[in-house]
């Protein structure tokens, strides 16, 4: 059997009722919904709550969202030139909130190369620079209250507990600003050279070093945690990229080790859910504690 994501048409009356909420019936060509094969047993398979409904004029995905998703779209997201999904609407059906945004058509970027790295790094700073120095806080305090959780488990482990306080207390003046929350490679889709950002259920205003760090912590040469294939020199390329666009920000110095931060939040966060197999999130968790550390001690 094919691991991975594939379709399957709908003959749920329901879906279809929504799907004309949003466009006449003769607009719906076809509807699938989007589904995951994850084991080798039949029963494997994860069903999301989300559809691709496909149109004359292209494709449109239908799903649940959440407030924060749709507060995303509606307060941040809608109307700007970002290389985002466009967002057509929502509509309420009893308890769920249902939306329909564009449908991205290309390939993730699972498999980086140079130029998908310089455009991604474009791709997020336009969205950074609008919102840079943003004041609001209903994401950022779930943020916060969140990795202080993540503290409490990690705090006790020699070195890197010390440099995740260090993290965490940088986090309280880090400068602010809209970010995807989620920023993965298989959140970023490759569309004639441009990345557009999609899955925005995460995001919110948050320290502007998250989504970087995010985007280069799980990407290797041997595709040893996710299946993201990133080269130190790409993260570099992505990095400086970033760097240069940014029009405000903090001395390369500050950038960087902002970053390094960042970091060592993302290797935590999957050690704490017990997503560490093999160990390789916290030797690198360690690794990256103790330039921390080091850089602490000269302070």
């Amino acid at each position: 059997m094919d691991m991975g994501i594939f379709e399957k048409e709908i003959t749920d009356e329901k879906i279809l009722e929504i799907c004309g909420k949003f466009l006449p019936p003769e607009e719906i060509v076809k509807a699938t919904r989007v589904c995951e094969r994850y084991g080798e047993e039949e029963e494997d398979v994860r069903e999301y709550d989300a559809y691709k409904i496909k149109t004359p004029v292209g494709e449109r995905i239908l799903k649940k969202g959440s407030e924060r998703e749709i507060n995303n779209y509606e307060k941040y997201l809608k109307g700007k030139s970002f290389n985002v999904p466009e967002y057509y609407g929502k509509y309420k059906e009893g308890e769920d909130n249902w939306i329909l945004i564009e449908g991205i058509e290309g390939e993730d970027l699972r498999d980086m190369t140079d130029e998908l790295a310089e455009a991604a790094a474009e791709s997020i700073t336009e969205i950074q620079n609008y919102y840079w120095g943003s004041q609001d806080t209903d994401r950022f305090d779930v943020y916060m209250e969140r990795i202080g959780r993540r503290y409490n488990y990690i705090k006790n482990e020699p070195v890197v507990g010390e440099a995740y306080q260090v993290f965490l207390e940088r986090q309280k003046t880090c400068p602010r600003t809209m970010s995807n929350g989620d920023f993965l490679e298989f959140n970023a889709i490759n569309k004639g050279g441009k990345v557009h950002i999609i899955d925005w259920g995460f995001g919110g205003v948050m320290p502007y070093s998250l989504d970087i760090a995010r985007f280069i912590a799980h990407g290797t040469k041997d595709r040893a945690t996710f299946p993201f294939y990133m080269t130190d020199t790409q993260k570099r390329l992505f990095l400086n990229r970033v760097y240069e666009l940014l029009e405000e920000k903090p001395d390369y110095d500050r950038f960087l080790y902002d970053i390094k931060l960042a970091v060592l939040n993302e290797y935590v966060e999957f050690v704490e859910a017990d997503e560490d197999e093999n160990g390789w999130y916290i030797d690198h968790a360690r690794s990256l504690a103790k330039e921390i550390y080091m850089r602490l001690m000269k302070e």
